[in-house]
């Protein structure tokens, strides 16, 4: 048996929260500080042991773009410094119906009769493996769901609350519940650790067993199943949303995610690439190019003099000119942010071009912000000179469309000749 169990990531979501981010790549690819959601949380995993990987991934677009990226994760191993360890493997092309569907066929391809993690691809989780399967094997459980308390005036109508008794056994998860009615304010990770007995409740649930969440642990606990939840003292958060995903960088540069760590620091607090140091170092200085807070620099980037910068990333190879202001934002890898533009806590996609004098602003006074939601710009656009992207406002290519407006999902607020403005309804 391996040290640590084998991890199946369900990855077969459509990513229509994040639009416009995830109209050209799948969600777990979308990058957090230069690298993807799913390497992240997969790179946590193998620094506590974890040496087989297998990525439920439903569809061409998400297996191949995933393929390409992992390939057999030789390469994703060798950066952490691994020697032994086993392929990454892949669903084969099936067309499954839900989580619990590719858990039992993924099981059954890769001929898994041991405990097994399941992991969304979409999170962000900070957790001991070793002190969550001891839990899970001291309970004797068939099912351990990491659980984890939402605070205080955070919205719970989005999440499944479990209902739990005083020896943290599961015996229900309310889904999206109004306000006020939840049983705790434990929510549901998605984070699971299953006994290998669970195949043999998947064969016998056959078409019945879709989902994880809405159709497998509704019957464990129906059938008096042990279901048991482990409280999450560690960081997580669930990256569904364009805002989450900046609240997740933002907390990745804040340090808050212990098993997150960036190379080539400069200063405390603040990390350069040695490629984009030796560009810049002189007008750092001088003091012509100024960085405030938590701030991190990918490879080969060019920043010109009378720019600040401040609580925020910027990805590799990308051109920020003269006079621009990043404040609290997330700047991803091949853009270009010509000369005056202002940008304050929001998101550019790669290979985007930002038009000079353009503003960026989610806390834009004239719209005032209540829904707490960031402008965020797309992958390949290019944004016009002097434009205005207020708080919700998400921009991406016009060839979009169509695509976007299918969803129902969201409002078009205008086009131009590139490029297509829409916002959550």
């Amino acid at each position: 048996m391996n040290a640590l169990p084998p991890v199946i990531a369900t990855v077969g979501g459509g990513g229509t929260r994040l639009y416009p981010l995830t109209l050209s790549q799948p969600k777990p690819l979308v990058e957090i500080c230069d690298t993807a959601i799913i390497a992240v949380l997969f790179r946590i995993l193998a620094r506590q042991g974890c040496r087989r990987f297998i990525l439920g991934s439903k569809g061409s677009d998400n297996t191949l773009a995933l393929s390409n990226y992992f390939k057999a994760g030789e390469g994703f191993f060798k950066r952490l410094g691994v020697d032994q360890h086993e392929e990454i493997g892949y669903q084969p092309q099936y067309d499954d119906r839900g989580s619990a569907d590719s858990l039992r066929y993924c099981m059954s391809y890769f001929d898994i009769n041991e405990e097994i993690l399941v992991i969304s691809g979409d999170n962000l989780i900070d957790i001991d493996l070793q002190k969550f399967i001891e839990f899970h094997r001291s309970h004797r459980a068939m099912l351990t769901v990491a659980v984890k308390e939402l605070p205080p005036g955070e919205s719970i109508s989005q999440y499944g609350a479990a209902e739990i008794d005083s020896d943290q056994r599961i015996l229900g998860f309310v889904e999206k519940p109004k306000e006020g009615t939840e049983p705790s304010r434990m929510i549901n990770t998605a984070f699971y650790l299953f006994s290998p007995r669970i195949l043999d409740v998947l064969r016998d649930m056959g078409d019945l067993a879709r989902d994880i969440g809405g159709d497998l642990i509704p019957y464990l606990t129906e059938n008096g199943c042990p279901v048991y939840g482990y409280p999450l003292q560690g960081y997580w958060v669930d990256i569904g949303t364009p805002e989450r995903l900046l609240q997740a960088s933002m907390n990745v540069l804040c340090g808050e995610v212990s098993h997150f760590s960036f190379r080539h620091q400069y200063r405390p607090h603040q990390w350069i690439h040695p490629t984009t140091l030796a560009r810049i170092k002189r007008h750092l200085d001088s003091g012509e190019i100024k960085l405030r807070g938590n701030v991190s620099i990918g490879r080969n980037c060019r920043i010109e003099p009378g720019c600040t910068i401040e609580n925020s990333h910027i990805g590799h190879t990308s051109m920020i000119e003269r006079g621009v202001d990043i404040k609290n934002s997330m700047i991803m890898s091949f853009c270009n942010i010509m000369h005056g533009v202002q940008i304050n806590r929001g998101v550019v996609g790669r290979h985007s071009t930002i038009g000079a004098r353009s503003v960026l602003d989610a806390d834009s006074q004239n719209n005032g912000n209540k829904s707490g939601r960031i402008p965020v710009v797309g992958e390949n656009v290019i944004l016009s000179k002097d434009s205005m992207v207020v708080p919700g406002t998400r921009v991406a290519q016009l060839k979009f469309s169509h695509m976007i407006l299918a969803t129902g999902k969201f409002l078009e607020l205008g086009s131009d000749e590139r490029n297509i403005y829409f916002a959550q309804k």
